[in-house]
């Protein structure tokens, strides 16, 4: 993610291994495209939209933290399910 993390998400360590779910609903909430009433996903482009769709984004470390990714907002981003699984722990 982009900038500076909302407000008041809560403060965790950044050797943290997940995501709290306040996380991944900040930047549901930063990256919602009314236009699309959804997310695309960064990874195939699915548009993810509706409570189901936007429940089913997995917040991820784009380096991932097995090769030493902080879990800080700069590394956070949105994947599909099955982005998440097919990215594994590659860059």
């Amino acid at each position: 993610m982009e900038g500076e993390p909302p407000h008041g998400l809560p403060a965790i360590e950044q050797t943290a291994r997940i995501y709290p779910a306040s996380w991944r609903d900040a930047a549901i909430r930063r990256l919602f495209d009314p236009d699309l009433n959804g997310i695309r996903c960064p990874g195939c482009a699915s548009v993810l939209a509706g409570r189901r769709g936007l429940s089913a984004l997995q917040a991820d470390h784009i380096v991932p933290w097995s090769r030493g990714g902080l879990t800080t907002w700069p590394n956070l981003q949105l994947l599909c399910r099955g982005c998440n699984i097919r990215k594994s722990n590659r860059v």
